[in-house]
């Protein structure tokens, strides 16, 4: 039982995504009206697209087989819906934008509500697929492809259908209505000809033979009486309803036949598409169409116009979603589409990582406590067939480019191993013998592959048919295989590889099969069929139909049910026996790839094409949670209960969906966000209780002017409740409740209209002069915002702004206040650190010598408060600190630069009753108890504080620098306490924080129980970056100290710092919403000479390589090395660790790597140098006709050079 136990233990690590640990008798509700989303395109070509007349929505359709509603003034995906089984055909939009039609290859044709995507109405089992599909006044009507039309009434009980063929025409190819008449119809048929019909009477008006083949597209242009129409014959042809007359066929420039004809009123121009994915523009003149331009160069798949023709949705050959403003052909926005599909899942306890194998070849994987991106990385240069964890961790990867790869978690996942066969591989299993493999070729061998000596290989079972399925028993003594020919074999492992069972399927195909715990039954999913075999009966117990092909099967492991995904998403959950069917999962969606069943817990997970996993239970048909990406390396963690966490990167990217509204991430995130949740599911730790997020009370909507020197404010109630109203001015919080101000009104003397006037409304006036001392003056326009929270405090308004221009017209001149703060000797030596003070005293004499030479040295006033201070009002007690901040109140105007340095001990805690905050720890803390409110009151700052005080100073642009971690002694005794919530609480107070003030703000964030303040670096790491970036950073133009650059730098640095002796540290970034980024100091070659750090590990900046006659890198020779040089300089391992990779370094100490090269006869030549500065250190030639390896020569060379150092 050792493989049950270990396979067991490795597979815990899906309680990652288990999301389960608490509340579990909450799911997630499919009533909900709320979701939480990103903009992310379809998996693939687009389909159809449609546009309301009102241009105010479009809707997409793809070969993913969802519909995706997108809303255009907001430029975001509003619902993705999970519209058919097989491919979609055609989507349109009712005149109202109220219902959506969709058709498919699945031979239906269905209604959807726009708002909420839930299914109306479905016609299925019809004899033929529908190819079109529109919306005639309250009917849809659709063709088939046998050119039949119908029209549904799909409002009525009976779902009224009749065809218009039998009584009119057939072998339609398209047709067209009129919007206002209800009679008038155009046919394009397959054989070429255009029948205009009247429906009411069945009765044929007019006809003409337009085309030699099928009529493609029809328009009918209103104004001209004339239509146009477009062939598969490549032409187009004008036809005169008035006169009768045709016009000379025009054919399309690329020869291909016509795709789609639209037409803009806004330049009076046809618009047709070739099914040569291309577009151009026609005019019309005296009957004839003439060719004006190309639309654009991209190839263009299908396109759509709103009634007026002033916008085109545009659908590109890679997936790619557009919105063009026809004149002037204005770019409005784009949706990008997912460009990769997933193939295959792993994880591993070892390394802590979950990792997803690819179409294209590409690893993403995530690290367990990492808030950054996915690691992504080229793995194969083809299809991935399969990838697992072995026990030790390292990851092994097999594709169809015939090779088997092992990847080093320990150095990064740099490649450790791997092994070219002469065939394609196209299935891998780890077998219980955690160093062997069980490899499936394209030619119908099983092999099996020894992982610890590659070149063991040996070939046990043939076949002439493929082999399309594997399962291995869990005990590891038997292999079941599907072949091509419908038949099932068993073989038994321990008798090498004797054919135990040949079962004969009587379906078309066998797509999976998987054992039971026991060994003693195998589940067998197939085309048509779903199968339980016994092999101590040696025979089918029990055969049932599936309506769509199986995917993917597993028995649960408490061995009562058996988990099938079918094609199309469907996700079911069968009694053991397969006599009863006990759930089918009505939240499904995406193409389900994989599926596995967790133990110990009564959950099961999946794996959609999209990346997409979903974790389901097992004891009702509902949802626990997911993980979400968005096709490349950002992601996102959902909880049932509302809370989630998502990547840095992606976290600007996500938004709620209520109805056809979107919420930002801001108005519900100080509620909801739980920085490191997947860490703390994987874990097992509690989360926070918080109120379902089931359903959302919507925020109130505002109106805000001025008039008489106020501020007015009105409220007006959307059925949430008016909660509290707060102010802004230029991103800084004035009033965090203007409840003062409220004033007794008359609803009916406001301008509202009548739904508003039946809703509670409240207005406010606020005086100016409250205000107005955060004003810039001058000629400067200033930001008012007003932002509403609904009743409960749960939701808020993104804010509505207006500008007002200050009184004062004169411009000030912009001062520098600094305000440094270092803590290392606390009362006792139990919370002592070793580096803090000097960090700050470092940052405040490198701050304030770059702040004179941009602001003057009359302007600028640094206050340093350290433990190693003489003069007792400058040592860092809460008194003194507070002293400082209000001394500025009155000398400071909005104009000026306000910058805080903290480096010491910080505290987050969170009281019973909820509320969280975070502490900073003065000189006067003995231990890091805060349970003593008094003592917590008196010696530390909390950060409400730090907010009000800074409230208080009118100044906007404000930079706020938290080297706050715990470390030294106190790692001691405090870390071991210190868990991950204290993390999170310690972020959502830092977001409320920044989001109040308006400042730039960055924090010293510890993801585990390291020291933080390395004797390798000298000092606290933060504080280190800080001060590398300004002696050797990519300056703004060489020599200023831009905010937004010198945080980009630490939050990248940090973490390559803390891995150099084994740590983690992510330092968190937060900029105010809108905000542009400013300088703060000018740095001269003097202040650099002056600042004195640790080199530790020598540092390379990005390679320079040029081929000798061009200078021209053509073979990519710096991107190659730079990527190299990049993974090794991140290795875990601090022995692999031999020098640090920063590409836009500069400066003494710095190396770079150069060269050139020559391409003659296939045959490279390469001169490669390593230089510092002007100083020639390294040199040495290479030739070779392979160009990887001659990269990993000088990869190797590299190495030796930095080690030997």
């Amino acid at each position: 039982m050792y493989f049950i136990e270990n396979h067991i233990v490795k597979r815990r690590l899906i309680i990652l995504f288990g999301l389960l640990f608490c509340f579990q008798h909450f799911l997630f509700s499919q009533s909900s009206n709320i979701t939480l989303t990103f903009s992310q395109g379809h998996l693939g070509e687009v389909t159809s697209l449609d546009i309301s007349k009102d241009a105010s929505l479009v809707i997409s359709a793809g070969k993913d087989k969802k519909i995706k509603v997108w809303d255009i003034e907001q430029e975001r995906l509003l619902r993705t819906i999970n519209a058919h089984e097989i491919e979609i055909t055609d989507i349109a939009l009712s005149y109202d934008k109220r219902y959506i039609v969709s058709s498919g290859t699945d031979h239906k044709v269905k209604v959807w509500e726009t708002k909420t995507g839930r299914l109306l109405s479905e016609l299925n089992q019809l004899s033929e697929a529908p190819i079109e599909v529109k919306f005639h006044k309250e009917l849809v009507v659709f063709i088939d492809y046998q050119g039949n039309v119908f029209h549904w009434n799909w409002q009525s009980e009976g779902h009224e259908l009749d065809g218009w063929t039998s009584d009119m025409t057939g072998g339609i190819s398209c047709f067209i209505t009129r919007p206002k008449s209800s009679s008038w119809v155009a046919f394009g048929k397959y054989n070429g000809e255009v029948e205009i019909w009247n429906t009411i009477q069945k009765k044929l008006k007019a006809s003409q033979k337009l085309h030699d083949d099928w009529v493609a597209d029809l328009i009918y242009l209103h104004d001209r009486k004339i239509i146009v129409s477009g062939g598969y014959d490549g032409n187009l042809r004008v036809w005169n309803q008035q006169t009768n007359a045709v016009s000379k066929p025009i054919r399309l420039p690329d020869n291909k036949a016509v795709r789609s004809i639209t037409y803009s009123h806004s330049v009076d121009r046809l618009i047709v598409t070739s099914h040569g994915n291309h577009a151009y523009y026609y005019q019309i003149k005296d009957g004839e169409l003439a060719l004006v331009s190309k639309f654009e160069d991209r190839e263009i798949i299908t396109n759509a116009f709103n009634r007026k023709g002033e916008l085109a949705v545009i659908a590109y050959n890679n997936g790619e979603i557009a919105l063009w403003e026809i004149k002037g052909s204005k770019l409005k926005a784009a949706w990008k589409p997912i460009l990769d599909k997933a193939m295959g899942f792993s994880a591993s306890l070892t390394s802590g990582a979950i990792a997803v194998s690819s179409e294209s070849g590409n690893v993403r994987l995530w690290e367990s406590g990492s808030r950054g991106d996915l690691k992504k990385w080229k793995a194969h240069h083809q299809t991935m067939s399969s990838i697992f964890f072995n026990w030790r961790g390292e990851l092994i990867t097999t594709s169809i480019d015939s090779t088997i790869k092992i990847w080093d978690h320990k150095n990064n996942y740099k490649l450790h191993a791997s092994k070219k066969f002469d065939y394609p591989i196209t299935i891998a299993q780890l077998h219980p013998v955690d160093s062997l493999a069980l490899l499936v070729n394209n030619g119908g061998d099983l092999i099996v592959q020894n992982l610890r000596q590659l070149d063991k290989t040996f070939k046990v079972f043939s076949s002439f048919n493929a082999i399309n399925a594997l399962t291995i028993s869990f005990d590891g003594t038997k292999v079941a295989l599907c072949l091509s020919d419908r038949t099932v074999v068993i073989l038994d492992i321990q008798d090498n590889f004797k054919l135990l069972k040949k079962i004969r399927v009587n379906d078309w195909m066998l797509n999976s099969l998987a054992f039971s715990l026991d060994g003693q039954s195998l589940v067998i999913g197939g085309k048509n069929k779903l199968l339980l075999y016994s092999l101590a009966e040696s025979e089918i117990m029990q055969e049932i139909k599936v309506e769509h092909p199986v995917k993917d099967v597993a028995f649960t492991f408490d061995g009562k049910n058996i988990l099938v995904a079918e094609d199309g998403g469907d996700l079911r959950l069968y009694s053991v026996d397969l006599k009863n069917e006990i759930f089918n999962y009505p939240q499904s969606n995406g193409d389900i790839i994989e599926l596995f069943d967790f133990p110990g817990k009564q959950v099961f997970v999946t794996l959609s094409n999209d990346f997409a996993v979903g974790i389901w239970d097992l004891e009702s048909p509902y949802k626990y949670g997911a993980v979400l990406s968005d096709g490349d390396v950002g992601w996102v963690v959902e909880h049932y209960s509302g809370l989630f966490d998502a990547s840095e990167a992606n976290m600007n990217n996500l938004y709620y969906v209520v109805d056809n509204e979107t919420i930002d991430l801001g108005q519900l995130q100080g509620m909801y966000w739980e920085p490191g949740l997947g860490t703390k599911l994987f874990n097992g730790q509690p989360l926070r209780e918080v109120p379902l997020l089931n359903t959302v009370s919507l925020y109130p909507e505002a109106n805000l002017y001025t008039k008489n020197d106020k501020l007015h404010i009105e409220v007006f109630d959307r059925g949430g409740g008016i909660g509290k109203v707060s102010v802004l001015v230029n991103n800084k919080e004035v009033l965090d409740d203007v409840s003062q101000y409220k004033l007794g009104i008359d609803v009916n003397h406001l301008n509202l209209n009548i739904l508003k006037q039946k809703q509670q409304t409240i207005k406010y006036v606020v005086p100016m002069d409250t205000l107005s001392y955060l004003f810039q003056s001058g000629e400067a326009l200033n930001n008012i915002t007003v932002k509403v929270e609904n009743q409960q405090g749960t939701l808020s308004g993104r804010g509505l702004t207006i500008k007002h221009k200050s009184k004062n017209t004169q411009k000030e001149i912009p001062s520098f206040y600094g305000i440094v703060i270092g803590v290392s000797d606390y009362r006792g030596n139990t919370l002592d650190l070793k580096y803090a003070a000097s960090d700050a005293e470092k940052i405040a004499s490198s701050i304030q010598e770059s702040a004179e030479e941009l602001f003057g040295e009359h302007r600028v006033k640094v206050d340093l408060f350290s433990t190693n201070a003489e003069d007792p009002l400058y040592q860092p007690s809460k008194q003194n600190i507070k002293r400082s901040f209000d001394s500025l109140q009155n000398v400071a105007n909005p104009s000026d630069v306000l910058f805080v340095f903290l480096a010491g001990h910080g505290m987050a805690v969170q009281e019973q009753n909820g509320d969280e905050d975070f502490y900073y720890l003065t000189k006067d803390m003995m231990t890091a108890d805060l349970k003593d409110t008094s003592i917590r009151d008196s010696y530390t700052i909390a950060g409400k504080e730090w907010l009000d005080w800074m409230k208080k100073i009118p100044i906007t642009r404000q930079v706020f620098i938290m080297d706050a971690c715990n470390a030294g002694k106190f790692a001691e005794t405090i870390i071991a306490m210190r868990n991950v919530d204290d993390e999170s609480v310690r972020l959502r107070a830092l977001e409320r924080v920044r989001s109040r003030s308006g400042m730039y703000l960055l924090a010293g964030s510890a993801a585990d129980k390291v020291s933080y303040e390395s004797t390798m670096y000298g000092q606290g790491l933060l504080t280190y970056a800080l001060l590398d970036y300004v002696k050797r950073g990519n300056l703004r133009k060489g020599e200023f100290l831009d905010v937004q650059m010198m945080f980009g730098n630490a939050v990248d640095e940090v973490p390559r710092l803390a891995e150099r002796f084994g740590a983690s540290q992510q330092p968190e970034m937060r900029v105010p919403e809108g905000g542009d980024s400013f300088d703060i100091g000018r740095v001269t070659d003097d202040l650099k000479n002056n600042i004195n750090i640790s080199t530790a590990l020598a540092r390379v900046t990005s390679s320079d390589f040029e081929e000798d006659s061009t200078w021209m890198d053509h073979e990519g020779l710096s991107k190659a090395i730079d990527e190299k040089l990049l993974r090794l300089s991140e290795g875990l391992n601090s022995g692999y660790n031999y020098f640090t990779f920063s590409p836009f370094s500069k400066g003494a100490d710095v190396y770079q790597v150069k060269g050139r090269y020559t391409v003659e006869n296939d045959s490279l030549s390469l001169t490669m140098k390593i230089v510092e500065g002007t100083s020639e250190k390294y040199h040495k030639k290479y030739q070779s006709s392979d160009k990887q390896s001659l990269i990993e020569e000088c990869i190797n060379d590299i190495i030796a050079f930095f080690k030997d150092l």
